[in-house]
C-alpha cells in the first residue's frame, strides 16, 4: 500500500505494522524512512487531518481557494504549476547528472605559484556543477509548494525531510539548509573540502546528490500524471492545496 492512501483515520494503524528498525531505507509497508519520522513526530498525520477537513468544504465549480494562502488554483493554474513542476524535476535530474559524470571526478594538471605541477581536481568545474545542482532544487521546492496535487507535495515533502536528515553532512563541504527548505552553497568553502568527500556526496550510487535524483524523477513522473489527469477534465476536483515550504501549511507541523 502507497504512503498516499493513508488519511488521518489509518495513521494509527499504520505504526501497528511498522517495524521498530533505526537502518535501513525502507520499511515494510513501501515508504523510507525520512517520511517514516514525518508520520512518527506527527507532522504527516496532522498535514493529512488538515487536508481532509478542507477537502470537505472547498469549491467544486472549476477553482478552489486555499484557506491558509488565499490562493485560487483554476485549471489553467494547475497545469501550469505542474508543467514547471515537471520541468524543473527534469532540470534537477539532469544536474544530478552532470555531477555523476566521471569528467567531472577527473584529476587536471594544476601549476602552483611556484611553477610545481601536479594532478588536482578541477574545483571550480565541480564547484559550477554543485552551483547549478543547488540552483535547481531550490527551483523545485519553490514550484512544488504551489502544487495542487497532494501526490506531488508528499514526494516533494519527503525530498526535504531526506535533504534535512543530511543537513551536517552537506553544512561540513559548504551547502547549507534553511529554514525555507532551500540549499545555500558557499562556494569558497567547498572548493577548500576535500574533494573525496564531495565526490561522495554527489556521484556515488546511493549518495545524497543521486537520491535526490530519484525523489525529483518521482515528482517528475507525479506532474506528468497530474498534467495528463488534468487534461481530461472540465472543472476542478479537490485537491488539498498544501506545502511543506516556509509560511505555509507544511511547516506549521515539522
Amino acid at each position: 500500500m502507497s504512503i498516499n492512501a493513508y488519511n488521518a483515520s489509518t495513521i494509527s494503524a499504520l505504526f501497528a505494522g511498522l517495524n521498530n528498525s533505526s537502518s535501513g531505507t525502507s520499511l515494510s509497508y513501501g515508504i523510507d524512512f525520512t517520511t517514516y519520522n514525518s508520520i512518527k513526530n506527527g507532522s504527516y498525520s496532522k498535514l493529512m487531518r488538515k487536508y481532509y477537513s478542507n477537502q470537505a468544504s472547498e469549491s467544486t465549480n472549476g477553482a478552489t481557494a486555499n484557506k491558509n494562502t488565499g490562493k485560487v488554483h483554476s485549471i489553467d493554474i494547475q497545469k501550469n504549476n505542474a508543467t514547471v513542476n515537471r520541468d524543473n524535476a527534469a532540470s534537477l535530474v539532469d544536474s544530478a547528472s552532470e555531477l555523476k559524470k566521471y569528467s567531472l571526478w577527473s584529476k587536471v594538471d594544476k601549476t602552483d605559484k611556484d611553477g610545481n605541477t601536479a594532478k588536482e581536481y578541477d574545483t571550480d568545474k565541480i564547484a559550477k556543477a554543485v552551483s547549478s545542482f543547488v540552483k535547481d532544487y531550490n527551483s523545485l521546492v519553490s514550484s512544488t509548494a504551489d502544487s495542487s496535487s497532494r501526490y506531488v507535495l508528499n514526494s516533494a515533502s519527503n525530498m526535504v525531510n531526506y535533504t534535512r536528515a543530511n543537513a551536517d553532512l552537506l553544512k561540513k563541504i559548504g551547502i547549507s539548509v534553511g529554514s525555507d527548505n532551500k540549499l545555500t552553497v558557499d562556494e569558497d568553502k567547498l572548493k577548500t573540502s576535500d574533494m573525496a568527500v564531495v565526490k561522495s556526496v554527489f556521484k556515488d550510487s546511493g549518495s545524497f546528490g543521486q537520491t535526490i535524483s530519484a525523489k525529483a524523477s518521482t515528482i517528475y513522473g507525479n506532474a506528468v500524471s497530474q498534467l495528463s489527469e488534468l487534461s481530461t477534465k472540465n472543472s476542478y476536483t479537490s485537491n488539498g492545496l498544501y506545502s511543506y515550504s516556509s509560511g505555509y501549511t507544511y511547516n506549521q507541523y515539522t
